[in-house]
């Protein structure tokens, strides 16, 4: 489950990656239909690792992903800067000086809530991903 997670948090928000389009399994969408009662705008990807529902829910619109076999994996949100613990944000500010944010969200499951940030400078592309208090790189490429 950890290796699922960790290819969503690399995936969300890269458009390069589309869903296939795929029929999503019955039991998935009664899982969601239940834990989610209410729920609108669904929108359903299907996708060779995971299936990804897009959704509004009490005000919020939140993305949920589900394994194969219907089990949940986690749900995300878009967030604002501010809305991070402060101690990520102090340590953003000290260690990626001359980085801006280009995405930011929070990733929730069974075992917790993450966060992530992609950051951008004139030379390169990092991904964060929190760990406790701090954050660390969970994909990093040069720009072309």
């Amino acid at each position: 489950m950890i290796m699922a997670l960790i290819f969503i948090a690399v995936t969300i928000g890269n458009a390069a990656i589309a869903g296939s389009g795929g029929k999503v399994d019955e039991r998935i969408k009664r899982a969601f239909e239940k834990e989610y009662a209410g729920a609108a705008d669904v929108r359903w990807s299907v996708y060779d690792e995971y299936i990804k529902v897009d959704f509004s829910f009490s005000g919020m619109q939140l993305e949920g992903f589900y394994n194969k076999d219907g089990r949940m994996l986690g749900i995300a949100r878009n967030i604002s800067f501010p809305s991070l613990p402060l101690r990520l944000q102090l340590d953003q500010r000290k260690n990626y000086k001359g980085f801006w944010i280009t995405d930011i969200y929070e990733l929730a499951n069974g075992e917790g809530t993450k966060y992530y940030l992609t950051l951008e400078n004139a030379d390169k592309v990092i991904k964060l991903g929190s760990i406790n208090d701090s954050w660390e790189i969970v994909k990093r490429h040069e720009k072309q």
